[in-house]
């Protein structure tokens, strides 16, 4: 297998205080490392020019810089997924000061790595997706048009995701709840 250039990394935060309530917080649905285990997190064989999207969470802005700098890639931008629900509406999520309706996902580059479009903008809109199983709001999990504006930016490279919830077509994905996460 040639080098990934392209690397999706969704890292499964342990937050050092836990929310009240049955099924809230990350650690209720999957296991959780710790700041210092994601940065020795081992990474695939990358290309010497790669990008990495690296989603990160609210709480943990300076820890998101650390691992991402401990892999060996320097932030160059972001972008915001505006959460819908499936009335379209605006997603109310949870929160320690404020109710998130997005997520970040921090845009991070190694080498001289060179994009394959100039036209993708900062933010973009898309439904929360659903638990094949269950039909309720799957925590975590990206919806598809994060994964074609990954190929819009980036291009067709090799491209792999870590700590992956579902398999996608052309991308080697790698994580836990792969099996049980199929639809």
């Amino acid at each position: 297998m040639d080098p990934a250039s392209i690397l999706i990394a969704d890292c499964p935060w342990r937050f050092g205080d836990p929310l009240p309530g049955k099924g809230r917080g990350a650690s209720s649905h999957y296991p959780c490392m710790s700041v210092p285990a994601l940065m020795r997190f081992p990474l695939p064989p990358l290309a010497s020019d790669a990008i990495l999207f690296f989603w990160r969470v609210a709480a943990m802005q300076q820890e998101a810089l650390d691992i991402v700098r401990a892999w060996d890639f320097t932030v160059k931008s972001e972008l915001v997924w505006l959460k819908q629900t499936v009335n379209g509406k605006r997603h109310f999520g949870m929160g320690r000061y404020l109710r998130a309706e997005h997520e970040t996902c921090l845009i991070a580059t190694r080498g001289r790595f060179k994009v394959a479009s100039k036209k993708i903008r900062s933010t973009f809109t898309a439904e929360v997706p659903r638990h094949p199983a269950t039909g309720k709001p799957w925590h975590s999990a990206k919806p598809d048009r994060f994964y074609q504006i990954v190929r819009e930016l980036a291009g067709h490279g090799v491209c792999v995701e870590l700590f992956s919830r579902t398999p996608r077509p052309g991308i080697l994905c790698f994580g836990n709840e792969l099996a049980v996460a199929a639809p």
